[in-house]
């Protein structure tokens, strides 16, 4: 590495930026977070520091034939600046749902903040070793002689953004997937307390209609904060007045979110405070659904 910079190993499939902002940050400066395990559905007697999560170590790492790494960290680097770029937007979003000249704001987020949003958005769909791993089979499925290192190394290239041409990133699964959210309206929902709760897969999806063409979802929902919340709508499904604005949620909102990311999630849910008995109730019935049906419910 450069300047004697010591190589990341922990890569970090959900930001420790993002997690943050549903932690309880310490005068140390550690972010500690609770838990909820949806396998044995209870909650870790304990919170947990955001860094020794949602990690598994050189996951973006692409090896030559003698196993050793070709331009170690370059896409952890990558996402590193999608990262800071969205950082800045989630915190000045923050800055105004705290002051209440800005709530009725015209716009609350800039074209470049969109951008900043869909990117980061977009890459949590595919960064995580679920959507990897899958990549992986199905490369060897279709190629039955190709090799785990092989497989892996394409799918990273051809999955995850590089960072090092512009024009190979274009072509990227998670640049392509970006025109699928573009054309779309925002709101930020607004919560009185630390209610919103996110999860190791956080982007929640209501799936296209039939007849769009564009391949839009009908509507998303990700979680900014444990007090935040963004919603995504084509915009010809909302009123002009309602685009770009704040909105305070309501308890169905809230409760709909909780069914929602129990369903999205795949093994964790994370929050600001400990889960209420009631809260909790809400994601068992949610995941048991699930489980009955064995796939997502039509809102997914």
């Amino acid at each position: 590495m450069a300047n004697g910079e010591k190589p990341t190993e922990k890569e970090h499939f959900i930001p420790r930026m993002y997690l943050r902002g549903f932690s309880e940050v310490k005068e140390s400066g550690k972010a500690l977070i609770w838990q909820f395990n949806l396998k044995t559905m209870q909650q870790t007697p304990v919170q947990v520091d955001v860094h020794n999560i949602c990690f598994e170590k050189n996951l973006y790492e692409i090896k030559g034939r003698d196993g050793s790494f070709i331009a170690q960290n370059t896409i952890e680097r990558t996402f590193g600046k999608i990262e800071d770029n969205t950082n800045r937007v989630i915190q000045a979003v923050r800055a105004k749902s705290e002051n209440e000249n800005c709530l009725n704001c015209p716009t609350v987020l800039s074209e470049d903040d969109k951008s900043y949003l869909i990117i980061l958005i977009t890459s949590l769909l595919y960064r995580d070793p679920a959507t990897i791993e899958s990549g992986i089979g199905f490369l060897q499925e279709s190629n039955p002689n190709m090799d785990d290192r092989e497989a892996r190394n394409l799918t990273l290239l051809n999955l995850l953004p590089l960072g090092l041409d512009t024009e190979w990133d274009k072509n990227t699964i998670i640049r392509t997937a970006v025109g699928n959210l573009t054309g779309m309206a925002y709101q930020i929902g607004i919560a009185d307390e630390d209610i919103i709760i996110t999860s190791d897969r956080p982007v929640v999806i209501w799936s296209p209609k039939e007849d769009e063409q564009h391949n839009r979802p009908r509507a998303v929902a990700f979680p900014l904060t444990s007090r935040l919340l963004l919603y995504m709508f084509p915009e010809e499904s909302v009123d002009p007045i309602a685009r770009n604005c704040f909105v305070k949620l309501s308890e169905d909102q809230i409760n709909d979110l909780y069914v929602n990311t129990a369903v999205s999630a795949r093994n964790w849910i994370y929050s600001r405070n400990q889960l209420t008995t009631e809260q909790q109730g809400i994601i068992r019935e949610a995941r048991k659904r699930l489980d009955r049906t064995e796939h997502a419910p039509e809102n997914r």
